[in-house]
């Protein structure tokens, strides 16, 4: 091995605008923001693979290793485990892939954001522990590699996954993908000044996409009709993010969240400190992933601290982002 101690970095992202018609083929854009998870990955010695999430209100997890073969699993299903279970298979794909002995490895984990809110801490855990991993056993790796093996570790755990996500916090910037066609990082060097807005989600993206599916099949034409729509929006945005016009992109968002509602994947009280934040100055605001509660976002230049206090007195937890232009970010300690 090579460095003896290695941190990486990767963004969380938010879905700027596509949601959900993504999944019926049309395109989306995502962003990579300055706060994300943190992964350690280093040298301890024993026989036991380590994964401590700290400051996540998990006790560590010990899993023994016999040579490269990884036996056991984390110790309970909560959500704070399985973030867990994202590092843990991103190093079991890494030692399949380029080898190395994960005995005595120790991995811990940091995070910026909520867990569950919809901020892709999952896609920036596997990219994270894929890039501190690479560098701790000197493999070089490209971003574009990393967010390949980040999207092999979402799909092994969940089973189905977009590469948005592992693409975007790789890479950084903002990203626009087309499903199967198309996915390229957008030119602009805009400054993106985001309040996000979350409350608890009371369902989850797998069942609110099994809610528009139904919507779908019951108004075909209706709903194609909205999915059309929600894709017309992400070319417009195209536009206006590469002519820096945050106007626009407030009222493509505020289009945007009018469709989502509409299809039946926003709730009251995320609906709720949606309209306080566009009260309070934003030029738009709308819901970001799958909805149901969870995330939301506000371009609020120049007036972010007034809508965070406005999204916090409507009942929303709240944190204040910004672009991440650089994506995953790795630094040794040898």
């Amino acid at each position: 091995m090579g460095a003896l101690k290695v941190t990486a970095t990767a963004p969380g992202v938010v879905k700027l605008f596509g949601e959900h018609a993504v999944v019926y083929g049309r395109p989306a854009i995502a962003m990579a923001i300055n706060k994300g998870i943190k992964v350690t990955v280093e040298e301890g010695g024993g026989d036991s693979l380590t994964i401590l999430a700290k400051d996540l209100a998990v006790k560590g997890v010990a899993i023994r290793v016999t040579g490269n073969s990884i036996e056991g699993s984390v110790i309970d299903d909560s959500q704070l485990s399985r973030l867990a279970s994202y590092a843990l298979t991103a190093l079991r794909i890494m030692t399949e892939k380029y080898g190395g002995d994960l005995r005595g490895i120790r991995v811990i984990i940091e995070s910026q954001l909520p867990i569950g809110a919809g901020l892709a801490t999952s896609a920036a855990v596997s990219v994270a522990a894929a890039a501190a991993y690479a560098r701790l056993i000197n493999v070089k790796l490209s971003k574009e590699d990393i967010a390949k093996i980040g999207h092999s570790v979402e799909l092994t755990v969940q089973g189905a996954a977009s590469p948005m996500d592992t693409a975007t916090s790789s890479m950084g910037g903002v990203m626009y993908i087309k499903p199967g066609v198309e996915l390229r990082k957008l030119s602009t060097s805009l400054k993106m000044p985001l309040v996000v807005g979350y409350v608890e989600r009371e369902l989850t993206t797998g069942e609110l996409v099994k809610r528009v599916k139904a919507l779908y099949n019951k108004h075909p034409r209706v709903v194609e009709g909205i999915i059309d729509s929600i894709g017309a929006i992400v070319d417009e945005a195209v536009t206006a993010l590469s002519g820096g016009d945050y106007v626009a992109l407030g009222e493509l968002m505020n289009i945007n969240q009018g469709l989502l509602e509409a299809l039946g994947v926003s709730n009251h009280r995320l609906s709720n400190i949606i309209y306080m934040a566009r009260k309070a100055g934003a030029l738009g605001a709308k819901l970001s992933g799958g909805g149901g509660g969870g995330a939301m976002i506000a371009l609020a230049p120049g007036v972010e601290d007034k809508v965070a206090v406005a999204v916090e007195l409507a009942g929303g937890e709240v944190i204040l982002i910004d672009v991440n232009y650089e994506g995953v970010h790795v630094e040794d300690y040898s």
